[in-house]
């Protein structure tokens, strides 16, 4: 009794072994199967798509009625296809719209350039020749900022925003006393023992230059307020 009870029981585990087994083995074959049926597939689509452009290419000009909408279709796709292809060549040889360049002064540095030499005034604009010092207008100091006179009188108007200030060197006190003695120095002995006019000329109090317009209400050699 025993005997038969393992025999029957190692008997049953086989047969589910072989039945496992049996299963894996018919999927992997059906599975193989599956991929040669596949490419075969493949195989009668290519073909397919052979004789299809075999036919085009042949029988383009003058296909059957049953293909002729098909090739039509597959012209006018070519054609497109053309003229992208062209479009794409125009637009990668397009160049850019370039600024055109300033040429540069040849041979001349920074330090070469012309210093500005004509003057104008940062408080009120008014331009003035080289060689004088503050506003008549308003006492302001003068910095250089034309290359002539001309181009002073043609400027319009600046503020002290506008004004390319060029430093000038620090004045002694020694060269502002040469300065006002020879403004003195200038003045003619005539002219200071002339009888007096009917206009008495005016001097600045500070510096003794003469003022040569009575409507300056500012000294344009020293920048102080005239009495």
């Amino acid at each position: 009794m025993p005997n038969n009870f393992f025999d029957k029981l190692s008997a049953n585990l086989t047969n589910e072994t072989r039945k496992l087994t049996q299963k894996v083995k018919n999927s992997t074959d059906a599975s193989k199967l599956m991929s040669e049926i596949t490419a075969e597939n493949k195989n009668i689509q290519e073909n397919l798509n052979a004789i299809g452009k075999l036919y085009y290419d042949i029988c383009k000009d003058s296909p059957d009625e049953a293909f002729r909408e098909m090739v039509e279709a597959i012209t006018k796709s070519e054609q497109r296809i053309a003229e992208l292809q062209e479009s794409i060549k125009i637009i990668r040889a397009r160049e850019p719209e370039l600024v055109p360049v300033p040429d540069a002064a040849p041979n001349m540095t920074q330090a070469q350039q012309p210093a500005p030499s004509a003057m104008v005034c940062m408080g009120c604009g008014n331009t003035y020749p080289s060689g004088t010092a503050f506003c008549s207008v308003c006492g302001q100091k003068l910095v250089p900022q034309y290359q002539n006179p001309a181009a002073a009188a043609a400027a319009p108007a600046q503020t002290a925003e506008d004004v390319q200030f060029q430093p000038e060197p620090p004045v002694s006190e020694a060269e502002k006393s040469e300065i006002i003695d020879a403004e003195f120095t200038d003045i003619p002995a005539q002219e200071v023992n002339a009888e007096p006019v009917s206009e008495k000329p005016q001097f600045c109090p500070y510096c003794g230059k003469k003022i040569a317009d009575s409507s300056q209400t500012f000294c344009d050699n020293c920048g102080h307020a005239i009495s």
